[in-house]
């Protein structure tokens, strides 16, 4: 495949550069050279648009500093007479989309979901100028926001549903991959898709791809 790439790429003029190119390999032993016979360098881990590749925990320790970030840099708003709608409206806009960009391919455990709701509670909190010593129930700090890990819930399950009915695109045919070469690394295996999917709806993993083929009937098992 990579090949097919330099070839397309050199009838227009364009080049891969071997010092800049990277590939990560699952499970698979041995080496990537380009047509020129440049080896590529095999790396375990990489950040590609943004999102870090091989670990969904690592991704996740990045949004959360970058929502802060985001946060942070709008004190003069959070500190403001606005009211507490306008001001989810915005952290919806501003800080939320930072924490969750990415989120869509996330495998997230009972633990991580737990984590990713506390973060965002807090920042919701710091943003609404609400003290943590100040009782007061997520309903009322809330308010038409809904749960960050039910947010993301929604996201994958839509992006996988549209993935999946359509065939001519590559994620289609990979969307219920699991890794079957190699021995399995010590500890407790990393999620793949297969079993988030069946976590968020309660199918059996059977089931899912026909359930996802159905548009309206897909969209009952993400509400």
């Amino acid at each position: 495949m990579l090949h097919h790439v330099e070839t397309a790429a050199s009838e227009i003029g364009l080049y891969i550069n071997a010092d800049k190119t990277k590939y990560i390999s699952y499970s698979q032993i041995g080496t990537i050279n380009l047509k020129s016979g440049h080896l590529i360098k095999s790396v375990n881990d990489f950040s590609y648009l943004g999102s870090n590749i091989q670990s969904t925990k690592k991704d996740i320790n990045i949004r959360k500093a970058k929502a802060w970030k985001a946060l942070d840099g709008l004190n003069v708003i959070w500190k403001s007479s606005l009211s507490e709608k306008l001001k989810r409206s915005i952290f919806k806009a501003v800080v939320e989309s930072v924490l969750t960009y990415g989120s869509s391919t996330w495998t997230l455990t009972k633990q991580l979901e737990k984590s990713l709701d506390g973060t965002y509670t807090r920042l919701l909190r710091a943003a609404l100028n609400v003290n943590w010593k100040r009782r007061r129930t997520n309903k009322s700090l809330y308010g038409h926001l809904s749960p960050i890990s039910n947010v993301i819930r929604e996201r994958r399950l839509n992006l996988a549903g549209h993935l999946w009915r359509n065939k001519n695109e590559l994620a289609s045919s990979v969307l219920f991959w699991s890794p079957r070469h190699g021995k399995r690394s010590i500890g407790r295996p990393h999620r793949i898709y297969t079993d988030q999917f069946v976590d968020d709806t309660g199918l059996c993993s059977e089931d899912i791809p026909v359930a996802m083929s159905e548009r309206l009937g897909w969209r009952e098992h993400i509400n």
